[in-house]
């Protein structure tokens, strides 16, 4: 089963690339321009994961993935920042908006087929491009 994945950024360049590079990996996807384009998008297409750009024009990331987790309920969604903001204060700002992950700009293909795994309950990740991420070190604890 193809898992649904929503991509969020304001340029439309990098949005409609990393889309169509999603889809060849087999995956349904959604590009959208803006914080408010992905709002509306999630009322018809509910995402698995959605990639999502921080520093945005309409609707910057941080209220988008609040807007995003407030209409999606307690429904698993899994969001990611992906973003050239990766200051220590950026990605505790991520993580406290509700984000689950952080992901520097520009992102490896290994990186995006790792996140991708993410929605693979079969496949295991075990990675060192994700490990510090997803291990709680003193700043990636957002609990």
């Amino acid at each position: 089963m193809a898992e649904r994945i929503l991509v969020v950024d304001d340029n439309r360049d990098a949005a409609n690339s990393l889309a169509k590079l999603i889809e060849s990996f087999g995956h349904d996807v959604k590009a959208v321009y803006g914080g408010n384009d992905a709002i509306e998008e999630t009322a018809t297409f509910l995402p698995d994961m959605a990639l999502v750009d921080i520093g945005m024009p309409d609707l910057d990331g941080y209220e988008t993935v609040r807007k995003l987790r407030e209409r999606r309920g307690n429904v698993h969604l899994i969001v990611v920042a992906v973003t050239a903001w990766s200051r220590d204060e950026d990605k505790r700002r991520a993580y406290d908006s509700g984000f689950d992950l952080h992901v520097a700009k520009p992102m490896s293909i290994e990186k995006l087929k790792e996140l991708l795994a993410l929605l693979d309950p079969e496949q295991p990740v075990e990675s060192p491009l994700l490990d510090s991420a997803l291990d709680n070190s003193e700043l990636d604890n957002h609990d």
